[in-house]
């Protein structure tokens, strides 16, 4: 019977180490409001290769009056479509509302289709 407490508490900390190594994904670390956005763009649309040229952050004030508020606007290009014709636009943006830290809106801005 102790045998198998031990085998059943060495399976447990197999399991919990084992899921140690894992990396959260890129979109849930600790980076800034313009990083955020642009992975945002970038899951939004994956096959898309987007390439961020720029990125500008406003704060803002919420309908309270708080400073909790930051507009984010991102700039990319992707590099493999053509610029003139086709279906898929290559220049692309998006805009991202975070309200204290949080993300409350994303939309695109330009593309990713014409």
């Amino acid at each position: 019977m102790r045998a198998i407490g031990a085998k059943i508490a060495l399976l447990l900390v197999c399991v919990a180490l084992g899921a140690c190594g894992e990396e959260r994904p890129r979109a849930l670390r600790n980076t800034g409001y313009s990083d955020r956005c642009a992975d945002f763009m970038r899951l939004s649309f994956p096959e898309g290769d987007i390439e961020i040229k720029q990125s500008e952050a406003r704060i803002s004030t919420t309908a309270g009056g708080d400073l909790g508020l930051m507009i984010v606007d991102v700039d990319g290009i992707r590099p493999k479509i053509p610029e003139t014709g086709g279906f898929l636009a290559r220049a692309v943006s998006a805009r991202c509302r975070f309200e204290n830290g949080v993300l409350t809106d994303f939309r695109w801005t330009k593309g990713p289709f014409r």
